[in-house]
């Protein structure tokens, strides 16, 4: 049968006090009680970006799906730029008991989707959080400190986490730290290409972060929780992917509980696969691992 799209319609709900702007997507007219899918974006990203073809699919699908974004990113209230994978992942919490009060959603049948820093926290979520009854994950890293330090040599590394301390006291100390372009702390040639094409468009990616996001990002290690989701997991990840290699997603598949799967995009870089024929390969997957667990 085919479902009829009907549109996306802008709504809000609140964070630990903070006004959480989203977009819900909607397949039918007067829809009740349907299957829902909660998406979360990236790092630093906001809901414009990426996510609509994703969202879209699945409400055509016959899917409700819902893209927010964190607080201090895009339209939501906080402080801006400050991420901090803990609150994030509350923010998801929340977002959750926003879709349980609404009248287009089953609340039993609540699914998390999450692509890269979103998919490490949609992890951490379901692991808390027994509403989740199925999650899909794509591109995403299973240790951040591997993923940030991976490439360093041991006098590198040792350095580079000198460095961070040294900014973490200070910060301690004066309540001061370095605030930098997005840009800056985006260490591998995927991102920058992907950050220098999109930032002129989405006047939300000119913002300024913490360096010591990168701190927080080293101690955001999902694979350590894996183990606690009972959710049925698809990992999705890709063949050349230079932001979150593959060998990220293979750990995460060996940590995770049955039912689970793991789907390869061969030849497929990380961005590549939110359009064109990877995606197409990614979302179908997805929509079926969807239909069979929620």
């Amino acid at each position: 049968m085919r479902i009829k799209y009907n549109g996306k319609a802008s709504c809000f709900f609140y964070s630990e006090g903070s006004k959480i702007a989203a977009e819900l997507y909607l397949p039918e007219q007067g829809i009740q009680n349907a299957p829902t899918i909660l998406l979360c974006h990236g790092f630093a990203g906001v809901k414009e970006l990426l996510l609509p073809a994703f969202a879209e699919y699945f409400a055509k699908a016959g899917f409700v799906a819902m893209t927010f974004d964190y607080r201090g990113f895009g339209e939501s209230e906080g402080e801006a730029g400050r991420l901090v994978p803990r609150l994030q992942i509350e923010d998801i919490k929340n977002a959750i008991s926003f879709l349980t009060q609404r009248s287009e959603v089953d609340a039993e049948k609540i699914g998390l989707w999450g692509t890269s820093f979103g998919g490490a926290n949609v992890m951490v979520a379901a692991s808390e959080d027994p509403r989740v009854k199925a999650l899909s994950v794509q591109l995403t890293f299973a240790d951040g400190e591997r993923v940030v330090t991976e490439a360093m040599t041991a006098e590198e590394k040792a350095k580079f986490l000198s460095t961070l301390e040294r900014m973490q006291q200070k910060k301690e100390k004066t309540g001061k730290e370095m605030m930098v372009p997005i840009a800056k702390v985006l260490t591998d040639e995927q991102s920058k290409a992907f950050y220098q094409e999109y930032a002129n468009n989405f006047s939300a990616l000119n913002i300024k972060i913490p360096f010591l996001t990168v701190a927080e990002t080293m101690k955001h290690k999902p694979v350590d929780v894996l183990a606690r989701v009972s959710s049925p997991i698809l990992i999705t990840g890709a063949s050349d992917d230079g932001v979150n290699p593959i060998a990220e997603s293979h750990a995460l598949y060996e940590v995770a509980n049955e039912p689970k799967e793991l789907l390869v995009i061969d030849g497929a870089t990380h961005y590549e696969v939110y359009h064109g024929e990877y995606f197409d390969k990614a979302v179908a997957k997805q929509v079926e691992w969807f239909k069979r667990y929620l």
